[in-house]
């Protein structure tokens, strides 16, 4: 029961959250786009236990979605903010993910992560 509570906060903060990041004039990936892709990850990230599939689709779609430079950095940046906003978030268990799934992730994803990079 606390598991599926701690995930209940955990998606209404990124879902509070979408509202507070401003739109990337440019970008064509926005940041609400990748907060959902990726939301099928943060039961794993702060509990652990099984990484869904659907947070391993998630992350191969985002990656793939990104295609300029403006989306990668935008991407970086969504990620970055709403994870810092997730409470009880273990960035281990988020860089994890992508080996689980088979995928190479561009970035480790930390609170000192440089997005410009």
């Amino acid at each position: 029961m606390a598991t599926s509570k701690i995930s209940m906060v955990a998606f209404m903060v990124m879902l509070v959250s979408i509202s507070l990041v401003p739109p990337q004039v440019n970008a064509k990936v926005t940041c609400e786009q990748v907060t959902m892709w990726l939301t099928p990850c943060i039961g794993y990230s702060v509990v652990g236990g099984v990484v869904p599939a659907a947070c391993c689709q998630g992350i191969k779609t985002c990656i793939a979605a990104k295609k300029t430079v403006e989306d990668r950095r935008m991407g970086c940046n969504c990620v970055k903010d709403l994870a810092a906003k997730i409470p009880g978030l273990n960035y281990d268990r988020v860089n994890e993910i992508p080996g689980i799934c088979g995928i190479t992730a561009p970035y480790k994803i930390s609170p000192s992560l440089d997005c410009t990079k």
